[in-house]
């Protein structure tokens, strides 16, 4: 990861939920830098020394049992953040956290994120609302991982990964999607390649293109719009479903 000083067009939600002063002030402390895929960003059971608000890049938290392959219980875009539970006063990761999608994250250091919450209780509730939403998620996606079928988790972990991405195109390759969604690279590759054959997607050399977005909401299980519905409740309209809104003003279309 490398730090910049350009200042990033796309914003994190949560910080637009603050008051200008508020987030003027807080950035100042923020580092811009480049997230890379597969970086990993924390460590279950130690201590954060970076907090990270996501731009363009996306983030997954990932658990682990002995003897089992991991499993992606949670997906963190400019909707959110990494190391939300600071909000409780916990400096600890709960679970793995490993880059997805590369793109750029306004990172601050603990320290400096713990001092900005004693002063800006605005932060600090709007951290607690996120924590909850994302407690939900987490539950909602255990559930699926549980009862629904691969194709179906499949459709609604690409739809997810499509919203954080703000491009039609991201890179995964089928080892790595096998291992956020706890399951065999076989499984992967055949169920991709049915939606390969039916044109909801192309792949070639980890490369993935969204090439028909309504038909893999109609694939995906109810977890993807449930997650959406969870946010929109609690913090409003997440802003990182751009190719959502683009299809909805009718400037993209949902069939290639």
């Amino acid at each position: 990861m490398s730090a910049s000083a350009t200042v990033p067009l796309i914003t994190n939600h949560l910080l637009q939920l603050l008051s200008d002063n508020h987030r003027h002030i807080l950035l100042q402390y923020c580092d811009v830098v480049q997230l890379e895929f597969a970086d990993i960003l924390c460590e279950p059971n130690q201590r954060y020394r970076y907090l990270y608000f996501p731009l363009s890049g996306f983030i997954s938290l990932v658990t682990k049992l002995a003897g089992h392959k991991p499993l992606e219980m949670g997906l963190i875009g400019n909707e959110g953040m990494l190391g939300v539970t600071l909000a409780l006063g916990m400096a600890t990761a709960p679970m793995q956290a490993v880059v997805q999608g590369k793109g750029t994250a306004w990172r601050i250091d603990l320290v400096n994120l713990q001092q900005f919450l004693l002063i800006c209780p605005q932060l600090q509730h709007v951290l607690q609302q996120y924590l909850f939403v994302q407690l939900a998620q987490l539950s909602q996606s255990a559930a699926c991982a549980h009862f629904h079928e691969l194709s179906p988790r499949l459709a609604r972990w690409l739809l997810m990964s499509h919203d954080r991405a703000h491009s039609s195109q991201f890179y995964l390759t089928h080892q790595f999607l096998a291992d956020m969604l706890g399951v065999r690279r076989s499984g992967i590759t055949v169920a991709a390649g049915i939606m390969q054959q039916q044109q909801f997607i192309s792949y070639s050399r980890g490369m993935i293109s969204i090439l028909n977005r309504d038909a893999l909401k109609q694939l995906a299980c109810e977890c993807y719009q449930a997650g959406l519905d969870d946010y929109r409740s609690v913090l409003g309209e997440p802003q990182f479903s751009v190719a959502e809104q683009l299809i909805r003003q009718g400037c993209v279309q949902g069939t290639p």
